[in-house]
């Protein structure tokens, strides 16, 4: 009897708005051939400090994750090297296809190195690796901003107030921009409107800009 091997996808993430995309192709891929799907994050912290960028950023992960009704995982490296880590998830998963995203490079620290995909290929046997190039942001906003995440405006009285759920009856869809340099909730809030988008300020963590 012809045994059938069955697909599942991996999506590799790390910190950054690239991280959403990368999910959403994930999406597409395992809905397009019916195959189980799961997230993964290397950690590459040495310490469990608080930080409010990554929870921002593993919140939008795991609300993706979960309405696709996917696995989100997360694997503390300790030392090892990024590819060790994530070929032992997809070999524990019996992952056939993997997800990356190409500017990851200036993000993980293993992929700071040239051959970070010949070394990634090397160790994934029969794997299949899909290297998914994104768009860097506008030179002027990545000087001033981190980079966008997926949040929300919700309605409070006559104000609205930044969230990372979708709370109220009418919340505002849209990305926030992190002022550097700032601890408070302080930055951007783009939507879109007729086509175009439109920056609205947040000072910490409430819209200043009528909408």
């Amino acid at each position: 009897m012809k045994v059938i091997h069955r697909e599942k996808i991996m999506v590799c993430v790390h910190y950054g708005p690239h991280g959403e995309r990368l999910i959403r192709r994930g999406v597409q891929l395992s809905e397009m051939i019916g195959a189980p799907l799961f997230v993964l994050n290397v950690d590459s912290s040495d310490c469990d400090e608080y930080n409010q960028s990554k929870e921002m950023f593993m919140t939008v992960w795991k609300r993706l994750a979960e309405e696709a009704g996917a696995e989100f995982m997360i694997r503390k490296r300790q030392g090892r090297k990024t590819t060790d880590v994530i070929v032992e998830a997809a070999m524990e998963k019996e992952v056939t296809q993997i997800i990356v995203g190409q500017s990851a490079q200036t993000r993980w620290q293993e992929l700071t190195k040239r051959n970070f995909i010949n070394e990634l290929i090397g160790k994934m046997n029969m794997i299949d690796l899909h290297v998914v190039a994104v768009q860097r942001m506008r030179a002027g906003l990545e000087e001033t901003h981190e980079e966008g995440v997926i949040s929300y405006l919700v309605k409070e009285g006559n104000d609205y107030y930044l969230s990372d759920e979708p709370n109220g009856d009418t919340p505002l869809k849209g990305k926030f921009f992190h002022e550097l340099h700032t601890e408070f909730e302080n930055g951007l809030f783009r939507i879109e409107q007729d086509g175009k988008a439109r920056y609205l300020h947040i000072c910490e963590g409430r819209l200043t800009d009528p909408l």
